[in-house]
């Protein structure tokens, strides 16, 4: 863990582990403090303001997607990430979590730069006699 400056990363960088030990998908362990008394996982880190403990349970289907459109005309690369989220209700499950991550993350203060989102409703499956979007409105 030696090099690692605490509240800029809260996974190692080699493994993608959380800070308190273990593996890449090995659940975070936020009670475990540092030599100086302070939680080793930051209060102010990503993976605790979007971690469900942090968040009344609210859990989501979560996933990232990188990309590089090569470079500008300044020769700066144009890349970035897709961040698609399935919630069941973006009221309860999303907002609430993305407004606290605006306000306190620093992965987001310092490395990121929002510049679009949408809201999508997805229905589920059709049943036997059924027709297509009823779960939406029943």
């Amino acid at each position: 863990m030696q090099g690692l400056r605490r509240g800029s990363t809260d996974r190692t960088k080699g493994e993608g582990a959380p800070l308190s030990g273990a593996k890449e998908f090995t659940a975070p362990d936020f009670a475990i403090r540092g030599n100086d008394g302070e939680p080793l996982i930051g209060m102010e880190s990503h993976v605790r303001l979007a971690h469900a403990d942090q968040n009344d349970g609210v859990r989501m289907l979560r996933r990232g997607y990188n990309y590089t459109d090569g470079s500008e005309g300044l020769g700066h690369l144009d890349a970035g990430l897709f961040f698609i989220a399935f919630v069941r209700d973006p009221r309860t499950h999303y907002v609430p979590m993305q407004m606290t991550m605006a306000k306190e993350d620093v992965l987001a203060l310092e490395y990121l730069k929002h510049t679009s989102s949408g809201l999508f409703a997805v229905p589920p499956g059709v049943k036997q006699g059924g027709f297509l979007g009823e779960g939406l409105f029943t």
